[in-house]
């Protein structure tokens, strides 16, 4: 009988992370086929993926970020002594996967900010590389440190996966990088149409973070509230778990992600937390707000798509795989401005009847782009394929 190859999956994030939501949504098709090892930080993420496969956990994962929002400069530089200081760990916890599993066949890195811990990985294990990329990254042909990263991404990658076309332009390397859009494989059960209220019900669903804009969404919606606009706020999601000295320094330091949570007892928003089950979220709002300054969708866009929910998204051009302004959402570009994202509200505040419009229209484009077979199908040959030329 012929064994099942094995996969190590390095999932850089321990927390719970858009990243790790989206490996799930693979993972739990992927599994009978394969034998996934999984190595993690400590956290959340080893709950979800002992379900799946075998996991090793480590105090911290080696990475090194080059996403255009958080790359390294000014005082975040200080960050990479965390980073030299999980070394040791990483190499240790590899080294112990390597003692106990036999029979190693590829390496699928999660996310392109733990790239250090993948090239480990590959010294050790001696095997084809799959490289996930979830984020914009960091492009300047100026910058000494991009063009090093690229180049280290050119020469160990196998295959560099991009989640979407914005993606992709920023780590195109030919004969490597190929789309792979996030799926989402979900029983939706029917629930009854929802009544246009007076109260407009904004979502958002995600981490509880001041680059995510969610300090921004607050400050937006209470200036309204204020001004005897009704509309509610309704948050899925959690704050970045911390321990209390790491959390200090970040303040200490002002690099601290993490908004202040008194914010969330204001009397319009909803705080739900953590859901395990996203319908009961989306079936609460009536659309959805994804105001980061990431300059990219995340997978919250096209869920909401699949549950006929337009968006309002913060993004510097008009179009993406996930959103067409005035199609299934409408898009502002200037992270900063409160009156710009005021100002799109508005327009769902008196006109719902486009809520129902671009709502048909979101599902419409992820059900397009977000097929869960043709995607599955492609990732299962992507594996085959690299493990037989490594054999």
């Amino acid at each position: 009988m012929k064994r099942k190859y094995k996969i190590l999956y390095i999932q850089p994030i321990g927390a719970f992370s858009g990243s790790l939501k989206s490996s799930e949504e693979y993972i739990k098709n992927l599994h009978k086929k394969f034998d996934f090892i999984f190595f993690t930080q400590n956290g959340l993420a080893k709950k979800i993926l002992k379900k799946y496969g075998q996991v090793f956990e480590a105090l911290g994962l080696c990475k090194y970020d080059n996403t255009e929002n958080s790359h390294y400069k000014g005082l975040r530089w200080l960050l990479i002594f965390r980073e030299v200081f999980y070394i040791i760990p990483t190499i240790l916890n590899l080294l112990k996967i390597k003692f106990f599993i036999k029979n190693i066949d590829l390496i699928h890195l999660n996310e392109i900010t733990g790239l250090p811990s993948a090239l480990l990985a590959k010294l050790i294990f001696r095997k084809p590389l799959v490289v996930h990329v979830r984020s914009l990254n960091y492009r300047n042909y100026k910058s000494l440190k991009s063009n090093l990263h690229l180049k280290i991404l050119k020469k160990f990658a196998d295959i560099i996966l991009a989640i979407d076309q914005e993606v992709f332009k920023t780590v195109n390397i030919k004969n490597k990088t190929i789309l792979l859009r996030n799926i989402l494989d979900l029983e939706m059960k029917n629930t009854k149409k929802k009544k246009l209220n007076k109260e407009l019900k904004i979502g958002y669903i995600g981490s509880y973070l001041k680059y995510k804009g969610v300090e921004n969404l607050i400050k937006a919606v209470e200036e309204l509230t204020l001004e005897s606009y009704k509309i509610k706020l309704i948050f899925a999601g959690k704050f970045l778990d911390r321990s209390f000295l790491i959390k200090n320094l970040l303040s200490w330091f002002s690099i601290e992600n993490n908004i202040n949570a008194d914010l969330l007892k204001k009397v319009f928003i909803k705080n739900m937390g953590f859901v395990k089950k996203i319908q009961n979220f989306y079936d609460q709002i009536d659309i959805l707000c994804f105001p980061s300054s990431l300059n990219a969708t995340g997978r919250q866009i096209f869920e909401a798509g699949m549950f006929s929910i337009p968006v309002i998204v913060c993004m510097k051009s008009d179009k993406n795989d996930s959103v067409k302004n005035n199609y299934n959402g409408l898009i502002y570009n200037n992270f900063f401005s409160i009156k710009d994202l005021q100002k799109k509200i508005l327009i769902f505040y008196n006109n719902r009847k486009l809520i129902k419009i671009m709502g048909n229209n979101g599902k419409k484009l992820a059900l397009k782009r977000n097929m869960k077979n043709n995607n599955i199908n492609k990732l299962i040959s992507i594996y085959k394929n690299l493990i037989s030329q490594n054999l």
